[in-house]
């Protein structure tokens, strides 16, 4: 099985990682344990900054001419152009990332994952292991905490709280009440320091933020799901295909539908870890077969990037969340 949170080859430019949890194979081998910021961002190859450099045009003269608007972002150690960004845009370097991070442990012994840059540097993530739970016997959950950068003048600085069960990989943003499990978003202007501080006020990391993630798998796993159940929450998930102004349904709108809904019903029966006691005919293996199509199945428009993106920030998400719920409202 593909890992989802294995970005191709060609768009990763360096990384560490530790163990062969969530990523493996790519990238400098740390050892089987997380490691401290310090030696993360040597390791992750992330121990430059992206500086401020003016932008300059070309005139129909071919004279250099500055382009007041804009200037570029490129990084000190090769002079790589990261992007192109507005003058009032400033930019989050990877040390205030990994500082940043530190800080939501109360003993500043945050252990990191992994980490490293995408697209030549224009990117930067962080995945740092703040817990784990253990559903059933043998069935783990693993509690992380994401930071997503960017240099690209596209990318907002996005930190949140993300679970990985261990035996399948299926990847999730963790499932907490009170909405706190948003994360936060932070765009790159105005006064960073202070954005950070609040920021750090309200991820408020700690053992108890993944309380209501684990309480809710563990729900999922003592409540069972009958044919009949799986059969009605399938069809509210993977609803039905839009109709035309005639009330018809396209033939390839039909396909779509049914195949998705038989790939989930075929990973609710047999998918990944259905085999550990107590999974299979509950409501934990319907939530874990909507992670697993999410993770590995859903069809996105390009590469595995794209897919993490989608799962982590876009309709892969919406995806996983709408199961979420319904599993919410049969469970309660």
């Amino acid at each position: 099985m593909t890992n989802v949170l294995e970005f191709g080859d060609f768009d990763v430019e360096n990384m560490m990682y530790a163990g062969a949890t969530p990523w493996h194979g790519l990238g400098d081998f740390v050892g089987d344990e997380p490691i401290l910021s310090a030696e993360a961002i040597v390791r992750a190859g992330l121990n430059w900054t992206g500086d401020d450099s003016p932008l300059f045009a070309l005139s129909p003269t071919g004279e250099a001419v500055a382009v007041e608007s804009h200037k570029a972002i490129v990084r000190n150690t090769d002079q790589r152009v990261l992007g192109v960004v507005g003058k009032k845009w400033a930019a989050i370097q990877n040390v205030d990332a990994f500082g940043f991070m530190d800080s939501l442990v109360d003993e500043g012994l945050m252990r990191y994952h992994t980490a490293g840059s995408l697209g030549k540097g224009s990117r930067v993530w962080m995945l740092a292991k703040v817990g784990d739970t253990e559903v059933l016997p043998g069935d783990k959950v693993d509690h992380y905490l994401f930071l997503y950068n960017g240099f690209d003048g596209k990318t907002s600085l996005r930190v949140l709280w993300t679970d990985v069960r261990v035996v399948c990989r299926n990847t999730a943003r963790a499932a907490l009440s009170q909405g706190r499990g948003e994360g936060i978003s932070i765009r790159h202007t105005g006064n960073l320091s202070a954005k950070l501080s609040q920021a750090q006020d309200v991820l408020g990391i700690s053992q108890s933020v993944f309380d209501d993630s684990a309480n809710f798998m563990k729900v999922l796993a003592d409540t069972k799901m009958t044919p009949r159940d799986w059969v009605d929450f399938c069809v509210e998930l993977v609803p039905e295909p839009p109709t035309d102004e005639d009330g018809n349904v396209s033939k390839r709108g039909r396909t779509r539908v049914d195949n998705q809904r038989q790939e989930v019903t075929s990973l609710f029966l047999n998918g990944t870890g259905s085999d550990i006691p107590g999974v299979s005919g509950t409501a934990w293996a319907a939530y874990n077969a909507v992670t697993e199509y999410a993770s590995f199945h859903r069809a996105t428009r390009s590469s595995q990037e794209r897919r993490f993106e989608s799962l982590l920030f876009g309709a892969g998400n919406d995806f996983v969340k709408r199961g979420t719920n319904l599993l919410s409202e049969f469970t309660a």
